[in-house]
């Protein structure tokens, strides 16, 4: 489970994996564009994940370490009066990719969520290029019923 001492290696796992993400959003809708919309999304990506941080916030952050380091961590909120269940922020550091530490995160989430009364889950990704390799893995899980959903921006 996360500890406090946790929080400055997971915030800079997190900046460093969505990278690709705010680059492939950049791409989409333009530099000026992501800028207004999406500013400072390091500072913001670290502001989430340090609210998740505190002990009376209800989600759950859980690392997974391989060999004594941290290897990858999950968000996890539950709804009780709802019984679902939500992963958030997720990654697995690079170097470890490709380990199934990321599956063993997603199965170790599902069973705390049905340990916890939970009946369903829910997980929310990309759709671009950039978030595939997510998708594959939420997959790969379990999660199925994927619902479109499409981001427009317009610069006013």
């Amino acid at each position: 489970m996360f500890e406090p001492r946790d929080l400055d290696a997971v915030l800079e796992l997190a900046v460093a994996a969505w990278q690709p993400i705010f680059a492939s959003s950049k791409d989409i809708v333009g530099e000026e564009l992501f800028d207004l919309v999406y500013s400072n999304p390091d500072e913001r990506k670290r502001e989430r994940i340090t609210e998740a941080s505190d002990p009376d916030d209800p989600r759950e952050i859980w690392i997974a370490e391989l060999d004594g380091k941290l290897a990858g961590f999950l968000i996890l909120h539950m709804y009780p009066d709802r019984k679902v269940a939500e992963i958030g922020n997720n990654a697995v550091i690079p170097e470890f990719q490709g380990r199934g530490i990321g599956s063993e995160m997603y199965s170790f989430a599902l069973q705390r969520m049905r340990d916890s009364g939970m009946k369903a889950a829910v997980v929310t990704t990309g759709g671009d290029d950039a978030h595939a390799p997510a998708r594959r893995a939420y997959e790969k899980a379990g999660f199925s019923g994927a619902v479109p959903s499409v981001e427009y921006h317009i610069k006013l």
